[in-house]
């Protein structure tokens, strides 16, 4: 016999600012900054962790049926998923 479902925690509010949709869209990634200055908070023999007080400006290449499109932007997170797949978050430049 299984157990009662427990309850879910709520969700957190939404903090997206913008609607997002699921697409299968080929892109190329340039990384725009040569070098990243920063700080070092954590250090150990397999690696760092350290922040930046400067955005890694990238620019995106996008091909969607056929056409291609480049976008200025900053990379605002790297996730690794797996050992084989990691996971990248970029937000786009806006032009004023």
């Amino acid at each position: 016999m299984s157990s009662p479902a427990q309850p879910q925690p709520p969700r957190p509010p939404e903090r997206r600012k913008a609607s997002r949709r699921s697409d299968d869209i080929l892109l190329e990634v340039t990384l725009d900054s040569k070098s990243i200055a920063g700080r070092a908070e954590q250090i150990s023999a397999d690696g760092v962790f350290f922040f930046a007080h400067e955005p890694v400006r990238v620019t995106l290449k996008l091909v969607q049926d056929g056409h291609e499109q480049s976008y200025p932007g900053r990379l605002v997170r790297v996730e690794r998923l797996s050992e084989h797949t990691t996971g990248f978050a970029v937000e786009f430049e806006r032009s004023e």
